[in-house]
């Protein structure tokens, strides 16, 4: 069982974080387990034991996505040894074995990793990846698959600059491989500009500067292979010759990277990334969370609420083995995992599919070889299902819990049925107590209006910066200047401007996950959500247009009349309110002509989805409470 949780946690990322993320739910499962076998037999101290358990895994989810997978582990390992008695002499015996599995595999990643050596294999494939999806981006201009591509391009470069700023070390830094990677990284903030000016534009590039970046792809991916060569530059149109520019300067920029001594080892001024947050930030940003989200805290509550329930139905129904009923709660109710009406309904399938797998290996197969052959399978199978589906992993998860943990209550036809209960009780629980009362359940399509209108005032920051600013720093090389640094040389505007896109349509990127995460909900939560699709499709237009006049004005000196800027930022932020307060967006005039004309269309184009969002669920609104017209004063604004 040790073992087993080090492996469901050994899934990619670079190699530090994988024994630190291995490491750290390695010994919080080991101390809920042990926290577990310490109460068994005690039913006021397992209650007290669980009700503990499931606030520190809630909390947990407030630091970090690793910290709160470590706490999910923590609560169901403490679960499973105070609800199961595991038949060995000693107390401590089960907990010291699970701990050894767990440094087993852990020991057994180390020493794997030491034998083959740093091979930056994670790195290179999520720099690579950003390279093939801006290529992919570029000979998806003027199709169906544009807005996907470009979806994909925000997608790697999330997972790419994650990666890399995991991978940050003082040995790292002083790596000439590590140094190169950051810096073609960092190289490749210019192409993706030009490429959504290039893909707005509608004209498609050359054959040849798409085939150019598969072929960096490939060579970052792969240093052995030759460095392709670079395609012929062309002058028109503008933003053609923008993205040409910052293609040859790729180029340059590679070229320098091949022709450098591998054996050199410095640190090297020209790969500034994001600073990695340290213990104490997540810790403070945790703090934050927790003070000013009464969301997080409703989502910890619930969690609590749903553990204590299941551990006092367990205890006053004298349930053999109840471990089923409380993993099924923690695993489904975990405030920061997605849609818990969703992951109730999967797990509660996947799980009756998993029993019944796991029970009949308990009663078919023997015990020795046979159920080891079963339990190697099933392990394979978790990093395939994992990603896919919550109702798939159920189904792998579940039969490893049952084959472990019953393996010594010997075969019988019982388990079956009494598992299946066991498991729907916990579904039940979850969705009567957990779900369908609270009122942040039905309050949801609220958290995500206010999403939405958090993505627009990021919006208008990244127009300022890219409109704005950016004016004032014009002696700089911009972002296509003829510089092959990255930086110093490179101006503290641009930089800013890159961090502000990437902020940018990485908060475009998540506001559609939590769109996605709500449509398994019930018509009255799915249909509120599914209703701002379009206007994240405008918002993500507006971002595009941005960035398009930033990348092509740079470039060719043409000026913006100041007046169009004020009146475009005027239209943004009275989105956002008009967003905040459920109203109609006002008639604030819009950009029509000059450079800032495409940015008009894009700008009505969004009010036009949101007016009409407005109008399709008034009577909804009305009902709740009343909708404020445009040019009406806010309450407290009457004085």
């Amino acid at each position: 069982m040790g073992a087993l949780i080090a492996s469901v946690m050994d899934v990619g990322s670079v190699g530090i974080e994988r024994v630190h993320r291995m490491a750290l739910t390695s010994l919080l499962a080991a101390s809920g387990f042990a926290l577990g076998t310490l109460v068994f037999g005690d039913p006021v101290a397992t209650f007290i034991a669980v009700v503990g358990a499931a606030f520190v895994s809630g909390l947990s989810g407030a630091v970090s996505a690793t910290a709160s997978r470590a706490g999910q582990f923590f609560l169901l390992y403490a679960v499973t040894a105070a609800n199961v008695e595991f038949g060995l002499g000693s107390p401590w015996a089960a907990p010291a074995i699970f701990l050894a599995g767990a440094m087993w595999r852990l020991l057994l990643t180390i020493a794997v990793a030491g034998a083959v050596g740093t091979t930056l294999s994670p790195e290179r494939r999520a720099v690579a990846a950003v390279y093939t999806a801006i290529a992919d981006q570029l000979a998806a201009t003027g199709s169906g698959r544009r807005r996907a591509a470009a979806t994909a391009v925000t997608t790697a470069l999330d997972e790419a600059y994650d990666v890399m700023v995991a991978a940050e070390t003082a040995i790292a830094e002083r790596d000439l491989r590590w140094q190169s990677l950051a810096t073609m990284l960092n190289a490749s903030a210019p192409v993706v500009d030009a490429t959504i000016a290039v893909t707005r534009g509608g004209t498609p590039p050359d054959a040849a500067t798409i085939d150019y970046l598969r072929g960096i792809a490939r060579w970052v991916g792969d240093p052995t292979r030759p460095l392709p060569a670079p395609p012929e530059s062309a002058t028109s149109p503008a933003d053609r010759a923008v993205l040409e520019s910052s293609v040859d300067r790729v180029a340059r920029i590679a070229a320098r990277i091949a022709a450098a001594d591998p054996r050199r080892h410095r640190r090297d001024r020209e790969v500034p990334l994001p600073a990695k947050p340290s213990v104490v930030d997540r810790l403070r940003g945790a703090e934050r969370t927790l003070v000013a989200g009464s969301e997080t805290w409703s989502a910890i509550l619930r969690l609590v609420l749903c553990m204590a329930i299941a551990q006092g139905i367990c205890l006053m129904l004298h349930l053999d083995r109840p471990y089923l009923v409380m993993l099924t709660v923690a695993q489904v109710m975990k405030p920061d995992f997605g849609s818990v009406f969703a992951r109730a309904v999967q797990r509660g399938f996947g799980t009756v599919a998993g029993v019944v797998i796991g029970s009949l290996v308990v009663v078919a197969v023997p015990s020795g070889g046979g159920q080891v052959l079963v339990i190697a399978a099933l392990a394979g199978a978790l990093p395939i299902m994992m990603p896919r589906n919550y109702g798939l992993y159920a189904i792998v998860t579940t039969p490893l819990a049952v084959i472990l943990v019953e393996v010594h209550a010997g075969a019988s036809a019982q388990i079956v049925g009494a598992r299946l209960l066991d498991t729907l009780v916990g579904c039940a629980i979850v969705l009567v107590f957990g779900y369908l009362p609270w009122p942040s359940t039905w309050h949801a399509p609220r958290h995500l209006a206010s999403g939405v209108a958090d993505v627009v005032r990021s919006m208008v920051e990244y127009f300022d910066i890219a409109l704005g600013a950016r004016r004032d720093s014009e002696s700089g090389t911009g972002a296509t200047g003829e510089s092959d640094a990255v930086s110093p040389t490179e101006s503290d505007a641009d930089r800013a401007r890159v961090t502000a896109r990437r902020a940018t349509y990485r908060s475009l990127s998540d506001l559609r996950t939590r769109v996605a995460k709500s449509l398994p909900e019930p018509p009255a939560i799915s249909a509120p959500a599914a209703s701002w699709i379009p206007e994240i499709d405008a918002l993500e237009g507006v971002a595009d247009t941005v960035t398009a006049i930033a990348t092509t004005t740079a470039a060719s000196g043409v000026a913006i009349d100041p007046r169009d800027l004020a009146r475009a930022r005027d239209v943004l932020i009275d989105l956002a309110e008009a967003i905040d307060e459920g109203r109609p967006p006002s008639a604030v005039p819009v950009p029509g002509e000059g450079p800032l004309a495409a940015l008009g269309d894009e700008l009505s184009a969004a009010r036009a989805a949101l007016s009409s969002r407005v109008r399709e669920r008034a009577p909804r609104a009305r009902r709740g409470r009343a909708v404020r017209q445009p040019g009406t004063k806010k309450p407290h604004e009457s004085s």
